[in-house]
């Protein structure tokens, strides 16, 4: 889910009266922001942490921070693959260098983990301990659709492979997100941006109110658009150097505290629980603020630094691996060992989930060392050609 976590040196304000120090600049056109990787890591320990310890029968309510990983996930998306086309779409082979680095990073690592959860699904059968959800046609997970019968079936389908239908949105945004900057002016952009992220909250509040988003508000692109947008839109406004940083500052810092408590405040009108006013809004509020603390990495604000230690950047690296695989290890312990679906109820079963972490961890850090890594960077082998 992720891309090289890079910035132009023509972005790098400084912004030192409100405490956002300069990174370091390069010579070279991109520059890496390592706070960046650590955000991607903390995110996938709230997933896991989420999944294990919150979303199951006896979990613990606070856990469930998995949404909140997810809205930051493809905010962080929108605005690395904003910043690739702003930085590179007049190269003459831009659309298939685009493309052939899209597939070389994320098919083969989700076609592995993908067909390899599905093998073992066909291999258990009818184990009392499987989930009995509806489960989708194979051919759903191969091309990147298994959102649509997420909504149709108002279902998540094989719980082992219920994360995918986050990748299949991703995979229809990439699709389409390069045409939307290189078919459209460079002063329509956030006009164009704004008023799709508008209706796209429009379209979310309709198909709620309707009840034909019950499950995922945000797992169709058009409903999801405002929060990919999110990303996009700051792209923007970071690579064109629209506004004064320097003077904003202190209202970016907190923009993150202020819509947290606005979507908590939300929640609360909902009787705080799942609602339609947060189903609605949520989305909007969270990607705003998640964009507005995306801003404040790559500004070097003080936060930054506390994102960039080896662990979290280590969870960064792996963080695709994880999120296709944890939910298939967790299971496939809980199923073996104690002969029952994922819980935290008893002592065996927390050590069981807790023993899930590592295995998860080193079955993710092979997968990318072995599969990932490498033919991510042979797709990096082809250049852009100015």
């Amino acid at each position: 889910m992720t891309l090289q976590t890079s910035i132009g040196a023509s972005a790098e304000d400084f912004v030192a009266d409100a405490g956002l120090a300069r990174p370091k600049t390069s010579a070279k056109s991109d520059i890496r922001i390592p706070a960046l990787d650590g955000l991607r890591g903390l995110m996938t320990l709230f997933v896991i942490l989420s999944h294990f310890y919150g979303e199951v029968p006896h979990g613990f309510g606070y856990a469930c921070v998995g949404w909140t990983a997810v809205l930051v996930f493809f905010v962080l998306s929108g605005y690395l693959v904003g910043r690739l086309i702003i930085e590179k779409m007049e190269a003459r082979n831009f659309l298939s260098v685009f493309y052939l680095r899209r597939v070389c990073r994320t098919f083969p690592t989700y076609f592995s983990a993908t067909l390899a959860i599905l093998g073992l699904l066909w291999l258990i059968g009818d184990a009392r301990w499987l989930d009995s959800d509806p489960k989708f046609p194979v051919w759903s997970y191969l091309v990147f659709v298994q959102n649509y019968f997420l909504v149709h079936l108002e279902s998540p389908g094989a719980h082992w492979l219920s994360p995918t239908w986050t990748l299949a949105l991703e995979e229809q945004f990439y699709l389409v997100a390069p045409f939307l900057l290189m078919l459209t002016p460079r002063r329509a952009w956030l006009p164009l941006m704004i008023g799709l992220s508008l209706a796209s909250l429009g379209l979310r509040c309709w198909g709620v109110l309707r009840g034909d988003l019950s499950l995922a508000p945000i797992a169709l692109l058009p409903t999801a658009a405002d929060v990919l947008l999110a990303g996009m839109i700051l792209a923007v406004l970071v690579k064109d150097d629209v506004i004064d940083w320097n003077k904003y500052a202190l209202h970016v810092r907190l923009t993150p505290i202020l819509c947290m408590l606005a979507t908590f405040v939300v929640q609360r009108f909902d009787g705080g629980v799942v609602g339609p006013r947060f189903e609605i809004f949520g989305p909007f509020l969270m990607s705003i603020g998640a964009a507005a603390f995306i801003l404040t990495l790559v500004k070097g604000a003080p936060e930054a630094p506390r994102f960039e230690g080896r662990v979290l950047r280590f969870f960064g690296q792996i963080s695709y691996s994880v999120y296709l695989t944890h939910l298939a290890v967790l299971g496939l312990m809980h199923g073996l060992i104690l002969g029952g679906p994922p819980d935290i109820s008893t002592p065996a079963q927390i050590a069981v989930t807790t023993a899930a972490f590592p295995v998860t961890v080193l079955l993710s850090w092979i997968m990318t060392r072995l599969l990932e890594e490498p033919i991510t960077e042979w797709g990096r082998r082809h250049r852009w050609v100015s």
